[in-house]
């Protein structure tokens, strides 16, 4: 095999990976929109018990984050997407079918479960496939999948909801996770058997099987940039719409979507060759300044300066803020280091809202805006003190050294 092979990015694994992301996050975030919705109409379901209809996939999620990166090379990761992606199948299918609204709290609960099991096992069998002198640039186009389906999902159940019924919406969510499904058959995914040490500790359960140490304090960084992240997507609707700019928003969310692909395209490749240090900072600076534009803005021009710093922000990041974790682990615990990182993702947005959303009443949106700004700026001194100023880089192609 020659050397230029070795370094091949885009292979057919590569693509079948990307195609299972972008299917599960489909879903995902089409059934996240619609959800609270068909729960008031259907079930006649009070705010607080709809707005649970459609965050109780995060807390399924989340909570199997926790487990599946100590048993993932148990299982097989092959045998544990088809397990997951069927499961995540199945429950597309009988959203039509809850009659009750328990029932679908349950299968937002399992459906939340198996896309935790899809994403975190997903991204450890491409971090098997991305030449490790291209692993940046490789995550970073791999999660343009979660991007993808972040703009897909609530254009799609939206129109589809306006000009059918509800079945169809599960129809279509049901057809995307039906072909992530068949994308995972056909894909060649590396195993890595567990050792005898870990065979024989493998119903010990202690803090290092949920949580990688190395790449936590750097997980901790994403979590406050989720934080940011959260306060855009909960807030910033209901506060353009309060000052009668409605349209606005969906400006806002389409060019945040199209910075946040274009950046993609080239913020990897600059880590890869420069370091974390010169792509992550900017990142947290970038969505900083996203915040603070949205607690100031009065006219759409500064809206949409806004959604180009966030786009910009949370598509540097996200993805370098992962491929630093994955960097400071050792290889055959990627994917606790992974679970880690999506963990802190989901508990940020999760938390975010909650925790600073007593600062509307307080000192209105803008307030709220200004207080993000503290929060993710607070979060670039966090990583220059838990990471960056240990990091260096010699030579392009060879991996950061950090301390640990």
């Amino acid at each position: 095999m020659t050397a230029l092979s070795q370094q091949r990015l885009f292979t057919r694994d590569y693509l079948l990976g990307f195609v299972i992301l972008i299917g599960a996050y489909i879903v995902f975030i089409a059934l996240m929109t619609f959800m609270a919705l068909y729960a008031a109409d259907r079930f006649s379901a009070n705010d607080t018990a709809a707005g649970f209809a459609a965050s109780s996939f995060v807390v399924g999620a989340g909570l199997v984050r926790l487990v599946i990166g100590k048993y993932l090379d148990f299982i097989g990761r092959k045998r544990t997407l088809v397990l997951a992606l069927t499961v995540f199948v199945l429950c597309s299918v009988l959203y039509p079918f809850a009659n009750h609204f328990g029932l679908l709290i349950v299968i937002r609960l399992v459906q939340g479960t198996a896309f935790g099991v899809i994403s975190t096992a997903v991204t450890s069998a491409i971090l098997d496939i991305i030449p490790t002198s291209r692993r940046s640039e490789g995550l970073g186009f791999f999660s343009l999948a979660a991007t993808l389906g972040t703009a897909i999902g609530p254009f799609a159940a939206v129109r589809i909801a306006q000009v059918a019924s509800d079945q169809w919406v599960f129809t279509f969510t049901a057809i995307c996770a039906a072909i992530s499904l068949l994308a995972v058959l056909p894909m060649r995914i590396q195993e890595h058997a567990p050792t005898a040490e870990e065979y024989a500790e493998r119903w010990r359960i202690r803090g290092s099987d949920l949580l990688d140490a190395r790449a936590l304090p750097v997980a901790v960084v994403a979590f406050i940039s989720a934080i940011g992240y959260s306060l855009i997507m909960t807030f910033l609707s209901p506060y353009l719409v309060a000052r009668g700019q409605a349209e606005a928003a969906s400006i806002f969310f389409m060019v945040f979507a199209l910075a946040m692909l274009g950046v993609r395209l080239f913020a990897g490749r600059v880590q890869d060759r420069y370091g974390e240090n010169a792509v992550v900072p900017a990142g947290l600076i970038s969505l900083a300044l996203a915040l603070l534009t949205i607690g100031l803005a009065d006219s759409l021009w500064l809206i949409v300066l806004a959604a180009v710093f966030g786009g910009i922000g949370q598509g540097v990041a996200v993805p370098g803020l992962q491929a630093v974790g994955i960097n400071r682990t050792s290889p055959n615990r990627i994917p606790i280091a992974t679970s880690t990182h999506y963990l802190a993702l989901d508990t940020g947005i999760a938390i975010g809202p909650v925790a600073l959303g007593f600062m509307v009443p307080l000192a209105g949106y803008p307030g709220l805006y200004f207080v993000g700004t503290g929060v993710v700026l607070a979060g670039v001194i966090v990583y220059w003190l838990a990471h960056g100023r240990h990091a260096r880089y010699s030579a392009r192609g060879h991996r950061p050294a950090t301390s640990s």
